[in-house]
């Protein structure tokens, strides 16, 4: 990494997280050069684009991109279109197709499931060294009613994983890299504006040999499964304790209610009605 991205990505990291999109364009508008590096080293919030073939939305990552163009995982076509055509270098290989189809209908169910909505797509890529790579994505956005107008909140989960050979025959390595990025602005009549942005990485790795049942083979996603499952559950219980619970800790302890107000105007009393009787 050269001198330069490491003072972009101090700047960054200093910087609120929810301005982190117009931070980096601002950045990359200065040292054009720096465009792909610092767009990979980067976790921005997910952005959605519609399939223009299918009708389904998908959403746009540094690992479906090519340029300004986007690869829709259902489709397998970019869009806008690449000028120069050449985009079959750049999708997986059909079998690897085949397992990113069936990735994306997988994490569907599981996005429903968990999320009760939002959007969700899984990309696929072949590496040189016997392997493949995979990217599964989540964003999902809230806007607050009633009394919680104003608010609108945002989740974007990324998780990547490199799947290399293990020297024996059908064992892998799996390597996953996940980040949540969370962005909950809200502005309220009496307290202003409130900004609670952030997001968290943490990595998990584990070693596995695909069994062989009758005339089929264990899935790849057997096995990613389970581990993104576990590493992102574990990324929200981080998310509620160190960003929800401090932060109502901090708003209970600068608080003061009704009940409080009274016991302390009641003490008082009861201070200067002791100290008028000890003077009699």
């Amino acid at each position: 990494m050269s001198e330069i991205v490491k003072f972009c990505l101090n700047i960054l990291r200093r910087t609120p997280p929810s301005d982190v999109v117009d931070n980096l364009e601002r950045l990359v508008a200065l040292r054009v050069d720096l465009d792909e590096e610092l767009c990979q080293r980067v976790d921005t919030p997910l952005e959605i684009e519609t399939d223009e073939k299918t009708g389904q939305k998908f959403l746009l990552c540094d690992y479906n991109r090519d340029g300004d163009s986007y690869r829709s995982p259902w489709s397998n076509e970019y869009f806008p279109p690449l000028e120069d055509g050449s985009d079959e270098a750049f999708r997986p290989s059909d079998e690897l197709r085949k397992l990113e189809q069936e990735a994306n209908k997988v994490f569907d169910v599981y996005r429903h499931q968990y999320y009760e909505g939002g959007i969700s797509s899984v990309y696929m890529w072949d590496l040189n060294n016997n392997g493949f790579a995979a990217c599964f994505c989540i964003q999902k956005e809230a806007a607050g009613e009633k009394d919680l107008q104003g608010f609108k909140g945002s989740w974007s989960s990324v998780h990547v994983f490199e799947v290399l050979s293990a020297g024996k025959k059908d064992s892998y390595d799996y390597r996953l890299t996940s980040t949540v990025l969370v962005s909950m602005p809200i502005q309220l009549k009496g307290l202003g504006d409130i900004d609670l942005s952030g997001s968290i990485t943490k990595q998990a790795q584990k070693s596995a040999t695909l069994k062989t049942i009758g005339d089929s083979k264990e899935s790849h996603l057997e096995i990613m499964g389970p581990m993104l499952e576990d590493l992102e559950l574990d990324l929200r219980n981080t998310i509620e304790g160190v960003y929800f619970q401090k932060t109502k800790e901090i708003i209970n302890g600068m608080r003061v209610t009704d009940a409080e107000i009274k016991q302390r105007e009641k003490k008082m009393a009861d201070m200067s009605k002791k100290a008028a009787q000890s003077k009699t």
